[in-house]
Order: C-alpha cells, then sequence, then structure tokens
C-alpha cells in the first residue's frame, strides 16, 4: 500500500521521529530547506494550540522551545499536509475535508490526554490524530471506482450498539468499507504506517481507533484517538448546535466504560477553538 505525493521532508522526517539521539543540525536543515513546512511550524506554534509567551520566528527558536523530538514530531505532523490534503471522491469528501477533520481529530486527542494526566503522550496523540485517517486515501481509489451508491450496503447493528448520531468523516461505517473493498480504513492505514516504519504504538492506535479495547498497550492512545474523531464529528456536524451534548454523550459513549465529564470539557474546548484549527488548516500551510 503506498500514497503518492510524499514530500522529500516527510521522507526524511519518517526515518528519524523517534531518534531520541536526534541532533538538531539535522533537523534544522530539513525543515528550513522546505519553506511551506517551515511556514507550517510556525503557524502552529504561534497559535493557540501551544500558547508560547512570545512569538517564534524561526524553527531553530521553535526546537529550542520544544526539544528535539517533539520538533521531530510535530515536523512528521505538518508535512503530512500535502498527503491528507485531497478530494475523497470514493467517500464524496471535498479537498480539504479530510484534512479539516484530521486536524480537528489531532487537537482533540492532543488535548484529551493532557487532561487525563498524560502529557507525555501529547505529541504522539497529535501525530495518530493527523494519521487516524489515512487508510481512506488507499481506499478510495477502489470505492470511486465502484461509483455513486456503493455505499448503499445493508449493515446490521450488533445488540447494544450505541448509536452513532455523527457517522465517520465521508459517511461510511467501517462495516461499509469491508463489504466493499474487504478492508476498514482503520487497517488500510495501519498496513501504511506500518510500511512506513512508524513506531508500534502510532501503529496500533491507527488500527483501532474505532475499537480501542483491542490495542492492547497502546489502549490509552487508541482511545484518545477513538473519543477526539467522535468529537470532532460532532463539532463538524451543521446540526449540533441543535443537539443538546449531554443527549449526544448519553447516545454515543457507554457511561460505566468511559468518564464522561473530561469529553464535555473536550467538547467545549474543541468547539471553543473551532476557528484557529480551521484557520490552521486554510491555507496552503505547506
Amino acid at each position: 500500500m503506498t500514497i503518492d505525493t510524499c514530500t522529500e521532508s516527510l521522507t526524511s522526517l519518517v526515518d528519524i521521529i523517534d531518534d531520541p539521539m536526534i541532533e538538531a543540525r539535522r533537523l534544522v536543515p530539513i525543515v528550513e530547506s522546505d519553506p511551506g513546512l517551515t511556514a507550517a511550524l510556525l503557524k502552529l506554534c504561534n497559535s493557540s494550540m501551544y500558547n508560547f509567551q512570545r512569538r517564534i520566528g524561526s524553527p531553530r527558536e521553535a526546537l529550542v522551545l520544544v526539544g528535539n523530538l517533539t520538533f521531530a514530531r510535530l515536523c512528521f505532523a505538518l508535512s503530512l499536509e500535502p498527503v491528507l490534503r485531497r478530494g475523497l471522491p470514493g467517500y464524496g469528501l471535498d479537498l480539504d475535508g479530510l484534512w479539516k477533520h484530521s486536524l480537528t481529530t489531532a487537537y482533540g486527542a492532543a488535548s484529551l490526554v493532557r487532561a487525563m494526566g498524560q502529557s507525555e503522550l501529547r505529541d504522539r496523540a497529535f501525530t495518530a490524530g493527523l494519521l487516524h485517517d489515512i487508510g481512506k486515501l488507499v481506499l478510495d481509489p477502489e470505492l470511486d471506482r465502484l461509483g455513486p451508491g456503493s455505499a448503499d450496503v445493508e449493515t446490521e447493528a450488533e445488540p447494544g450498539d450505541y448509536p452513532d448520531m455523527f457517522p465517520d468523516v465521508g459517511g461510511l461505517t467501517v462495516e461499509q468499507e469491508r463489504r466493499l473493498t474487504g478492508y476498514d480504513h482503520a487497517e488500510a492505514g495501519a498496513a501504511l504506517l506500518e510500511s512506513w516504519d512508524l513506531p508500534e504504538q502510532t501503529v496500533s492506535a491507527v488500527r483501532w481507533h474505532h475499537e480501542p479495547e483491542y490495542a492492547g498497550a497502546h489502549e490509552s492512545l487508541a482511545h484518545a484517538l477513538h473519543v477526539a474523531e467522535k468529537v470532532a464529528g460532532f463539532a463538524e456536524d451543521e446540526m449540533s448546535d441543535n443537539i443538546s451534548v449531554d443527549l449526544w454523550l448519553a447516545g454515543t459513549f457507554d457511561p460505566d466504560l468511559v468518564p464522561l465529564e473530561p469529553i464535555r470539557h473536550l467538547i467545549d474546548s474543541v468547539i471553543a477553538k473551532r476557528q484557529n484549527i480551521l484557520a490552521l488548516a486554510a491555507g496552503p500551510i505547506c
């Protein structure tokens, strides 16, 4: 499974994203040689997502503030923009649909792990949030080939399932994807990321973001993606203004399994910062 339009910066960063010994002298030239990536990095660092006390004016200044490893992960995440910013006709998504959804999910996942006392996962959660639906790029050509109406596949709900008021971005369920292509986007995305030699934690979280209970040692990150994606779907849906948050929470999550109060706070945060998130998505930024 491959995806074209991977930039030289992305290819370089894949090789060093989790090297704990990565040196600034290797990192900074990669970013400085890519004007689009430099602009995207500075835009993110100067946004409300980070709230630094002063304005960041260069990649080297950003690296000093966040550290080498966080810097590498952020630059890798931002270099995904040319990959994720494309239309998905098989899913009925326009040019920016996947990119905006991925950014919103990334922000939500990073915010959630921090709120749950797992700040060490923030950068990994942001990256995994951007990557969580990348498998849709793999499946889209086949769905597009099948043509309009192919998504009208009957699927049966399992007993005890909670109704999904807001379907996954693109409107297809994972069951429909499997019926039509033999895979779902989580499986396809995990296979792609594994071929890129990304860390097992990221691959597993993407693979199981719809079923985090199967993620084993990486359930915490997979669960953050699962919740953040659903919150992103709620924030993105035009009808959400007319639906009670409490009603949506009760219909989406089992309160015996998931603490609802952190999710309620996350919804408030995502909605409050939605315009800032979309400003990051407006562009091009890379």
